[in-house]
């Protein structure tokens, strides 16, 4: 009785001290985060896949990494590549620094150097920004578009890609200079 009363009293000193030695805790801290500053999804190197009524992939989207804010219809996106494949069996490659992703609407606002490579005819477009309708398999932008391929290089204001039958219109102060 006497040595399980010595070892009670043992830990009840030994406890004692541990709490006069240590430190004290600080207060915890009031953060004001408003709900519109809180992230509601995050994906880090992610791959979207379409598929048709076939099943075969017919658009693929890669990013390296998305996130959602609360309360937002929006996704920023930041390297970005598209790819999509033609009625003609031409394969579209976009690539972009970032974007914005309407899941909604399913379209691609992309920004920060856009690089629309056609491989199967080695055409390169390239321009600042534009609008990706992905279920509409068309490309629009409103900025200065070069285009490059087959011996030419082509400038415009604006330009229209649609990527399902591989036709791309240049718009305002178009220029063409032959190799």
């Amino acid at each position: 009785m006497k040595g399980l009363l010595i070892t009670l009293g043992m830990a009840a000193l030994g406890i004692a001290l541990w709490q006069s030695f240590a430190p004290e805790s600080s207060p915890a801290k009031q953060m004001n985060l408003e709900e519109d500053q809180l992230i509601a999804s995050y994906l880090h190197d992610g791959t979207r896949r379409h598929f048709s009524s076939d099943g075969v992939a017919s658009d693929i989207l890669e990013i390296g990494e998305a996130t959602r804010w609360q309360n937002s219809e929006e996704t920023t996106l930041s390297e970005i590549r598209y790819l999509a494949q033609a009625e003609n069996g031409a394969v579209w490659d976009i690539d972009a620094a970032a974007g914005i992703f309407f899941e909604d609407v399913n379209e691609l606002e992309l920004k920060n150097g856009v690089t629309v490579l056609e491989r199967t005819r080695d055409a390169t477009v390239q321009t600042e920004s534009m609008r990706l309708y992905m279920d509409q398999k068309l490309a629009q932008g409103e900025q200065e578009v070069v285009m490059t391929g087959q011996g030419s290089r082509t400038t415009g204001s604006s330009f229209e890609l649609d990527l399902q039958s591989s036709t791309a219109t240049l718009k305002g102060d178009v220029r063409t200079e032959y190799e």
